[in-house]
């Protein structure tokens, strides 16, 4: 096991250490890579060297560097080296972080990392969650449980109405179809000409409704869209949904970790009031893929929407002051995604990754100067 990881080490070094010198990417035409590697398993089994040539001759050459300088297609995954470190550990342990008892060690290490985002964010104290796949995972938990609290309180689902903008990420309105709100229900409301929603056309729409017997219950508001990086005026909406009762989401995939920094927080000012928040890890956080995480008020809201116990989970009820993740969201088998999280942060610092994302958005804003 010593030689075979040592050999996968001394790969991904050397691959992260000479990334400069490759493409930043490296398309090639399906046909030809189905040429060299589409054949039946093996009967017997293969020398282990044989298979790592197969893969750094036939697969690895093929396909974006994320981390590489001259990536420029897409808001990017650099992960830190001890971030992918925590990723092999997590995998290596084989850790189960859908119930406490099963590893009540990693789950305090994501109850941990959740605490800090918490406080990064500014939310009130008790807000929590749970790490995700990614954004995408975290807006579907999200909606599903908006949903389920509107139903609860007496709506009826075919009547429920939410609210975004063209900006939003696409797996919000994704996220809708798939909690079964109708697309013709996922209602686009207009934007200035910052990219940003508007607070009264969207209290126009949500009256509008109203007055035609539909029921609002969501407002999905964005903070740094893919698209355009814009931020959605995120007290103006907030004010709009505490007054008129509705759930606000506000996605900040990418973006949130800006708050780290102090240009980012001012920027970001009332993420703090959602009622859910989308962050990724795997974005400004400088962690591998998959890693997303939401973050909600109170866990009651998920616990209400996807806690169920079958016979076969009896004996892993949680107790008092235990937490099983698997009761806030649709996985029950799910690894330790904070393992990778805890190690990075503990090993470099707030300082250093607050210094990262600043120096991101000065090499943004020189971009910017020279269009």
């Amino acid at each position: 096991m010593q030689r075979l990881g040592y050999r996968v080490t001394d790969i991904i070094a050397d691959h992260l250490a000479n990334i400069r010198d490759e493409p930043a990417v490296n398309p090639v035409l399906r046909a030809s890579l189905s040429r060299i590697l589409a054949k039946a398993p093996p009967v017997h089994g293969t020398d282990f060297e044989t298979i790592v040539t197969t893969l750094r001759e036939d697969v690895f050459p093929y396909h974006a560097r994320e981390p590489h300088p001259g990536f420029l297609a897409y808001v990017p995954s650099c992960p830190t080296f001890p971030a992918l470190l925590g990723d092999w550990l997590a995998t290596g342990y084989n850790f189960f972080a859908g119930v406490w008892q099963i590893a009540p060690g990693p789950n305090e290490i994501e109850l941990v990392v959740l605490e800090w985002f918490r406080q990064w964010m500014g939310m009130p104290a008790g807000a929590t969650g749970l790490l995700t796949s990614g954004g995408s995972g975290a807006n579907l938990t999200a909606i599903v449980a908006a949903r389920h609290a509107a139903v609860e309180r007496g709506a009826s689902l075919s009547t429920l109405v939410m609210y975004t903008s063209a900006q939003a990420h696409s797996s919000v309105v994704r996220a809708a179809w798939i909690a079964g709100i109708p697309r013709d229900d996922v209602r686009v409301v207009a934007m200035d000409d910052q990219f940003r929603l508007m607070p009264g056309e969207l209290a126009r729409a949500i009256d509008n409704d109203r007055a035609n017997g539909r029921h609002p219950f969501l407002v999905a508001a964005s903070a740094g869209t893919t698209s355009t990086g814009s931020v959605d005026p995120l007290h103006e909406i907030a004010d709009l949904c505490e007054q008129k009762k509705l759930w606000l989401h506000i996605d900040a995939a990418y973006a949130g970790f800006a708050a780290l920094t102090v240009e980012g927080k001012s920027r970001l000012s009332g993420i703090e009031r959602a009622d859910s928040l989308t962050l990724d890890p795997h974005k400004w956080l400088f962690v591998p893929f998959e890693c997303g995480c939401l973050m909600v008020k109170s866990a009651a809201v998920l616990e209400s929407a996807f806690r169920i116990f079958p016979e076969y989970l009896k004996d892993a009820e949680p107790g008092e002051e235990e937490i099983n993740f698997a009761d806030r969201g649709e996985q029950l088998t799910r690894y330790s995604r904070a393992m990778k999280i805890w190690l990075s942060v503990s090993y470099f610092g707030t300082e250093a990754i607050a210094t990262a994302i600043n120096d991101a958005m000065d090499r943004a804003r020189l971009a910017q100067s020279l269009v």
